[in-house]
């Protein structure tokens, strides 16, 4: 049985969040950054999207009615920021449109990757400890959390024995 997330008081209380704050803030740099860039670059109207998207998703996330909603809208967040922040990645290198915005923009969605992962990850732990999340979903969580500790002990035995070599 799905447990409906509490109702909140402010319906708008989601522009109190730092990760709606900064989505907004990416959006900004963004439209800024693509008006600069040649109308023929295929990136302008995608990054535009992907920012959109980062800011949206994170408003209809928080009007869902159960914590499992809200994770998922944040999930799809979390992707469309990645795929702008690749695509600020590419400006960057590539040297298109104004440099300076372009890291801004880069760092910018560096940091709301992290916020919203943590945000997700808070959100995940409210679920376990409400005992409101499924057994698969709490199966997925296990079997990724064995995967990421698998991939570090690899990357520190990799790290490890280079530095025994050298």
């Amino acid at each position: 049985m799905k447990r409906l997330m509490l109702p909140y008081k402010n319906p708008l209380a989601y522009k109190e969040l730092r990760t709606w704050q900064q989505a907004n803030e990416i959006l900004k740099i963004t439209e800024e950054f693509v008006k600069a860039l040649p109308l023929n670059t295929p990136a302008k109207t995608h990054m535009d999207r992907s920012a959109r998207s980062t800011v949206r998703n994170i408003e209809e996330g928080f009007r869902r009615t159960t914590t499992k909603e809200y994770i998922d809208f944040l999930g799809f967040s979390a992707g469309s920021n990645e795929e702008l922040l690749a695509d600020f990645e590419h400006c960057v290198k590539g040297n298109l449109g104004d440099a300076e915005r372009a890291k801004k923009g880069f760092y910018l969605c560096k940091g709301e990757s992290t916020m919203l992962f943590r945000q997700i990850k808070a959100l995940e732990q409210k679920t376990i400890k409400e005992k409101t999340m499924s057994a698969n979903d709490l199966a997925r969580i296990e079997l990724k959390r064995q995967v990421d500790e698998k991939k570090k002990f690899d990357e520190f035995l990799k790290n490890h024995l280079k530095g025994d070599k050298g």
